[in-house]
């Protein structure tokens, strides 16, 4: 006997988690209602979503077949209200293409959970084609060469806590390891929902990129399988460094630091900072026992490309593999850096770093697998 296919889904429930990177009044989901198809394996969510700020919003959906106790149904084809910038309103409407995802399968025991957050999480900037002088001519950093790149865009902060949450939670990917030597105190992740996200890998960086680019609808620059890179794909990347170092240097020729040559003082997070959001509770977490560690992402300086701590705060991964003297073989366009490596760059300084490593051409490395309490990532597409 064959089971009608009006039949195979049965949704009693819908569940919501309501989410925000920024200190506002949160999105809300007012009325839903779930159903199958009656002529189609398909599922209808039907939901209205205020947001009284008017932001444009992500909504994601999990699907459980155990009444809700686990969401790791293998649920990726949606069409409709779904993904990124899903404007708040009456009446949207999301289709789960269930006979794609989930073939022959029915039951009771079916759940779906609608994930809400206005977290700016593909917000970019601008960063004009044209030359720039890379290095500052001491050691590592030597030589000084002129790189051309075309145009692209840079995330104006480093990826938040509630960014990577969403990705950790619509992929089942787990969250960042804490408590232990070189990791964040218990309960940062979750609680400084606007500080960046701290212990991840490069892997981990490049898998959020490729999450961000398919939810987007583009091409994922990055192959999973030999963690190759593909420029000429239209997703989201971790920068090139060298894509890093213009966007630091904020359009200023040959500075030190991205607001010029003068000391850092409290203009960014480092082992010197002593400005006044040291002493704010909620702002900066405790990760040494001495009231130090990082900020929220958008905090201090911003550069002239409107771009926040390219300076302390978190290191953040690039794309390149690290070598010593690349700079002597460097193409003059668009380098992507060297084939192959053992370590991979990073560039930006941290809020445990001194002062030195806080120069926009500072270099630095470490294995791509590498989980620390002082490395981050911003994306760049």
């Amino acid at each position: 006997m064959k089971i009608k296919i009006a039949h195979l889904f049965k949704f009693c429930i819908l569940s919501f988690v309501s989410q925000a990177l920024a200190q506002n009044r949160l999105p809300l989901i007012d009325t839903l209602f779930v159903q199958q198809s009656a002529t189609s394996m398909n599922v209808e969510i039907n939901y209205d979503v205020i947001d009284l700020e008017n932001d444009k919003l992500i909504v994601l959906v999990k699907i459980s077949d155990d009444g809700g106790e686990t969401f790791n149904i293998p649920a990726i084809s949606f069409s409709g209200d779904y993904g990124l910038g899903i404007l708040p309103g009456a009446s949207k409407q999301i289709i789960w293409y269930a006979g794609t995802d989930y073939p022959e399968k029915y039951g009771v025991n079916f759940r779906a959970k609608l994930i809400v957050s206005d977290a700016k999480i593909n917000l970019l900037a601008s960063i004009a084609e044209g030359a720039f002088l890379m290095g500052e001519g001491a050691g590592i950093d030597d030589p000084v060469h002129e790189i051309a790149l075309a145009t692209y865009n840079m995330c104006p902060h480093a990826v938040s806590n509630e960014e990577y949450r969403l990705f950790c939670v619509d992929t089942n990917h787990e969250f960042p390891v804490e408590g232990g030597s070189f990791q964040a105190p218990p309960g940062y992740f979750l609680n400084y929902k606007q500080n960046p996200v701290v212990g991840v890998s490069w892997y981990d960086a490049v898998r959020y990129c490729n999450w961000l680019s398919t939810l987007e609808g583009l091409e994922p620059c990055y192959n999973v399988s030999d963690w190759s890179f593909h420029p000429n794909k239209n997703g989201y990347h971790l920068p090139t460094e060298a894509q890093w170092e213009k966007a630091a240097r904020g359009a200023l020729t040959q500075k030190i630091y991205p607001w010029g040559d003068e000391s850092p003082y409290n203009r960014c997070n480092y082992t010197g900072y002593i400005g006044e959001l040291l002493a704010k509770q909620g702002l900066m977490a405790d990760f040494n026992g001495q009231g130090r560690g990082p900020l929220p992402v958008d905090s201090l300086y911003a550069n002239y490309y409107g771009l926040y701590q390219m300076a302390g705060n978190v290191w953040e991964w690039c794309t390149d593999w690290y070598q010593e003297d690349y700079y002597f073989q460097s193409p003059s366009q668009n380098p992507l850096g060297p084939s192959t490596g053992t370590e991979k760059v990073l560039r930006g300084g941290a809020w445990n770093t001194s002062e030195v490593n806080l120069h926009c051409a500072k270099r630095y490395s470490k294995s791509a697998s590498t989980k620390r309490y002082d490395i981050g990532f911003r994306i760049a597409k």
